[in-house]
């Protein structure tokens, strides 16, 4: 439930878009100086779209407004209801009285209208850029991982072709050996075992 107050001599310098967004319980009551009780018809017109009840509270005198308002205030603050205070121009009313209620030039920003989209902008913002983070600190750790798999590849390969060679080495020490000592059983041995690691 808001209570949205509005001094009535200045509602028309007032922008009412959003206005529309309060709801039925909600209260828009004006400010007015006795027999100074007219709206502009562009209020008129905004009002039309209004669901809020719309209230009067009479004052004696311009030079009250500062002083309504500060009671209106106390008393909705104290009934536990949500004040707002939509004015043209801060500097009328003292900072003690607005320092602890909404204070807004427009409707929009009253009723979440400008606030709430700049806010979702700013997380959809954040969102974005955490989420092209994660997406680098992948692509980054899967390359690495990818990298390190290829070179553990290559060191295997590079010591399965010196085995292979050391082994060829190892079959023609030993045949060159049984050839100097005459060994024909050997030989064939040596020979059989060579040409099966040459055809592996």
């Amino acid at each position: 439930m808001k209570y949205v107050l509005i001094s009535l001599a200045e509602s028309s310098k007032i922008d009412f878009s959003g206005a529309e967004k309060l709801s039925k319980t909600d209260h828009i009551i004006f400010v007015y100086v006795k027999g100074k009780k007219t709206l502009s018809a562009s209020v008129k017109e905004a009002l039309e779209e209004v669901k809020a009840e719309v209230e009067y509270f009479e004052i004696a005198a311009a030079s009250e407004l500062s002083c309504a308002i500060s009671y209106l205030i106390g008393y909705h603050t104290a009934s536990k209801h949500d004040v707002i205070v939509i004015t043209a121009d801060k500097s009328k009313y003292p900072s003690k009285v607005i320092k602890e209620i909404k204070v807004y030039s427009a409707f929009r920003a009253a009723t979440g209208g400008t606030s709430s989209s700049s806010s979702a902008k700013k997380t959809t913002a954040k969102k974005s850029t955490t989420a092209k983070k994660t997406s680098t600190a992948r692509k980054t750790t899967t390359a690495k991982k990818s990298t390190s798999t290829a070179k553990k590849s290559t060191t295997t390969k590079k010591t399965t072709k010196k085995t292979s060679s050391k082994k060829k080495s190892d079959g023609l020490d030993s045949i060159l050996d049984s050839l100097a000592k005459g060994n024909t059983t050997k030989l064939g041995k040596s020979l059989g075992d060579l040409a099966g690691s040459l055809f592996k």
